[in-house]
């Protein structure tokens, strides 16, 4: 995994989803085109997020959501170790929650989960 993808997770995972998005852009302009679209996907929802947490909108981010989940249909449920499926189905849920509550705080803003390697 590139330094740059685990920074931008951790701080996405820290709520910091401006700092994610600002290392993510910079990991775009560098890295190749299969990777594009899921990069893509990753800038979208930690400006999505970052519009919901710092100026409480919620439709745009909802939008932008489900814009960012499209992205990732074309990967496999695992891609540069984040459980793409896992993230998907959890935002997916997380952003109808915030739609059908009218932008009220839902549950807590899913993370990006990781795949965890074992050797035995």
């Amino acid at each position: 995994m590139d330094a740059r993808l685990q920074e931008g997770i951790g701080l996405f995972n820290q709520g910091r989803f401006f700092e994610s998005h600002e290392v993510w852009e910079s990991l775009y302009l560098e890295t190749d085109a299969k990777h594009k679209p899921f990069l893509e996907g990753l800038v979208q929802l930690a400006a999505a997020l970052r519009l919901y947490s710092d100026f409480g909108e919620f439709r745009g981010p909802v939008r932008m959501i489900y814009q960012a989940l499209i992205r990732f249909e074309a990967y496999p449920p695992v891609y540069l170790s984040v459980r793409v499926e896992e993230l998907s189905a959890a935002m997916d849920a997380w952003a109808k929650e915030l739609e059908s509550s009218a932008g009220a705080t839902p549950r807590p803003i899913p993370k990006i989960p990781l795949r965890h390697f074992r050797f035995f």
